[in-house]
């Protein structure tokens, strides 16, 4: 009598893909494209300060300043505008957006409860610990040597991705989603700022946010979150300085 045929037993499918998900370690490659670069030049000139809000931007002038055709400025465009960097309006054309004192309490009315909502469930679910804080205390080096490099942009992006690494803490991807639709705004906030204020009192802003979180109490983290917000936001005269940048930029021709 024939044996019974033996069937493998069958393996979970994609080990490689299961260790992948299980291991923060693992991180997919993704190749940066033109898209990508042009994206970083308009958000680059727009934290320095070198497109002005308000300013039309011109795909034909961004072809000749960044070396590359329309397809991947014209994209790179359509992104930023999805992500409120940029309006386009018929007859107006594109433009980068407007900082004013409405607009700028319209992003605080949006960060704050979901900074404060991501800080309360990670000191609830104890994430303010060693780990936490010293991600945390790396984004303050990264804007320490972007301050040393005088790299505003680079300077910026760190701040953004400081208070992204806090956001996360909350292990809420909804939360990080809504946060992330600001981000890109935040870094053109964040690098205007620093003409109204030291760099080096930015960053003494952030390693005292880091001294509240690490402290647990949630009270207290509450208020620093609503102050270093608001304090960010409001202690530079947005309006001001950018229409003195203007001034400076005409006289110079």
């Amino acid at each position: 009598m024939a044996g019974k045929s033996s069937t493998p037993s069958r393996k979970s499918s994609a080990p490689l893909a299961q260790e992948a998900a299980s291991d923060g370690n693992w991180q997919a490659a993704r190749p940066r494209t033109l898209v990508d670069h042009a994206v970083d030049a308009i958000l680059s000139a727009a934290s320095r300060g070198l497109i002005l809000p308000g300013d039309r931007i011109a795909e034909p002038d961004l072809v000749a300043k960044l070396g590359m055709s329309r397809v991947p400025i014209r994209e790179a465009l359509r992104i930023l505008e999805s992500q409120g960097i940029v309006t386009s309006e018929p007859y107006k054309g594109i433009r980068l957006m407007e900082i004013s004192h409405q607009r700028l309490e319209q992003i605080i009315d949006v960060r704050i409860p979901l900074e404060t909502l991501a800080c309360r469930r990670a000191i609830e679910a104890g994430r303010n610990g060693a780990e936490q804080l010293t991600l945390l205390y790396q984004g303050v080096a990264q804007m320490q040597t972007m301050m040393q490099n005088d790299d505003v942009y680079g300077f910026a992006s760190a701040d953004t991705d400081f208070h992204r690494t806090l956001c996360s803490f909350a292990h809420n991807p909804v939360l990080s989603n809504l946060w992330e639709s600001i981000a890109r705004q935040l870094t053109v906030i964040f690098g205007l700022s620093t003409m109204g204020k030291s760099m080096s009192d930015i960053i003494e802003e952030h390693q005292r946010l880091i001294n509240v979180f690490a402290e647990g109490d949630i009270a207290q983290m509450t208020d620093e979150i609503e102050n270093h917000i608001r304090i960010q936001a409001l202690d530079v005269d947005y309006e001001t300085l950018i229409t003195q940048r203007r001034q400076q930029r005409a006289a110079v021709g």
